[in-house]
């Protein structure tokens, strides 16, 4: 067997390392990055790699369609610009075509499916027959979300709910081990609110061979930010737990405002969600909390959010979002997993976008948590990944 592996960023690179390594000798894997400093280290490893550049093999093809770069998320949130998105996806697709139409990659996988890179391999994957996977975080400890149709809103169990059915329950007292492990890491800072130095460096580097070598997918220098979250204001303070307990709440959990799950599958950014949740805590006379998303780094949105927290009153904290979702009344989300989370505590949730559990009832919650999401694999994490956990996400032999 023969997988493809899209790797669009660094970031992807390390955690795609880690999870091919335990079954490297399984299988074949070619390597389609548009990251020079990962194509360097992943032919040093003696792995097969081919870098995506913007000046090798752009040809016309007659079946490409233009919505795979018009609709990726760096264009839709000007990171790339659309005349060079267009020339980049052509590449792409030219050298992506090349690879496929031999016709021996039987599988490719890929991050979340929204980005300039891996919409057009996408669309490369649909002309030549090779069966898709996409990968994305579960935002639950230990777990992968894995599925072959897309992820959040174009997944599989987003279109069919009923495919969770199938999965058997958990066992009571696993289930309440696993709350005691999540409720532990919840309170921990959200590792992609983090910055490494040294992986900082590594990204500098990769964006200047980069440009020096004409790749694919370079986002504009003015866009590209130096830290995974900006610096919040003072007015944002952390509430007691007593007095989340003693207040009638609305908690509001924002997401970072240039996601894919805010652009492509919503109608309602983060300020017009503010709006709506004013509204919903005037009606049941309850006070509205919100938390800003700790990677949101858009400084801009963060300013008009505390411009209306001065005009409507509201409360913007700062503690932990477990202990925020556990003693509110009603848990108001756009799509986030913190809808979903809020579900485990029973809380009422009002889901203002499209998410895949939005017909979840507890049997389906448990079953997805404990039967459909990949256990065993953390995504920001440097352990090594056991060998069933990585088969199962590129769905090798009987771990599917």
């Amino acid at each position: 067997m023969t997988i493809a592996v899209v790797v669009d960023s660094l970031e992807r690179f390390y955690f795609i390392r880690r999870l091919v390594k335990p079954i490297e000798d399984e299988c074949d894997f070619v390597f389609i990055t548009s990251e020079p400093l990962a194509h360097l280290l992943l032919r040093l490893e003696g792995h097969r790699s081919v870098y995506l550049r913007r000046d090798v093999g752009i040809r016309q093809v007659s079946t490409y369609d233009a919505s795979a770069f018009e609709r990726s998320i760096e264009v839709l949130n000007g990171q790339i610009d659309v005349s060079v998105a267009r020339v980049d996806s052509m590449a792409t697709f030219a050298a992506v075509s090349e690879l496929f139409s031999d016709g021996t990659i039987e599988r490719c996988v890929m991050w979340n499916g929204q980005q300039l890179v891996c919409r057009v391999v996408s669309q490369a994957c649909a002309k030549y027959g090779v069966r898709t996977r996409f990968l994305e975080l579960s935002n639950l400890p230990g777990k992968l979300f894995v599925d072959d149709s897309g992820v959040n809103a174009l997944s599989t169990i987003a279109k069919n709910p009923t495919i969770i059915d199938g999965y058997p329950l958990p066992d009571r007292a696993d289930h309440n081990r696993w709350i005691e492990e999540y409720e532990e890491y919840k309170r921990q800072p959200l590792p992609q609110s983090r910055t490494l130095i040294r992986r900082k460096s590594l990204s500098l580097l990769n964006y200047a061979l980069k440009f020096l070598t004409c790749g694919v997918g370079r986002k504009r220098l003015d866009r590209t930010r130096a830290s995974n979250g900006a610096r919040l204001p003072s007015l944002i303070t952390e509430i007691d737990v007593k007095e989340l307990i003693s207040r009638r709440y609305i908690f509001l959990p924002l997401q970072v405002s240039g996601d894919t799950q805010i652009r492509l599958h919503s109608d309602v950014n983060n300020l017009q969600a503010i709006l709506i949740a004013l509204k919903l805590a005037k009606e049941e006379g309850l006070d509205l909390i919100v938390k800003i998303h700790p990677a949101e780094n858009d400084r801009s949105q963060i300013d008009e959010i505390v411009h209306l927290q001065k005009i409507h009153n509201f409360r913007i904290a700062c503690t932990a979002t477990v202990d925020l979702v556990r003693y509110a009344s009603v848990v108001v989300t756009i799509n986030s997993t913190v809808g979903l989370e809020a579900m485990l505590y029973e809380r009422r949730v009002v889901a203002l976008g499209r998410c895949l559990y939005k017909e979840f009832d507890h049997d389906r919650l448990m079953k997805y948590i404990h039967g459909f999401l990949v256990d065993g694999i953390d995504y920001f994490g440097t352990d090594p990944i056991d060998g069933w956990a990585a088969r199962r996400t590129f769905s090798i032999g009987g771990d599917v």
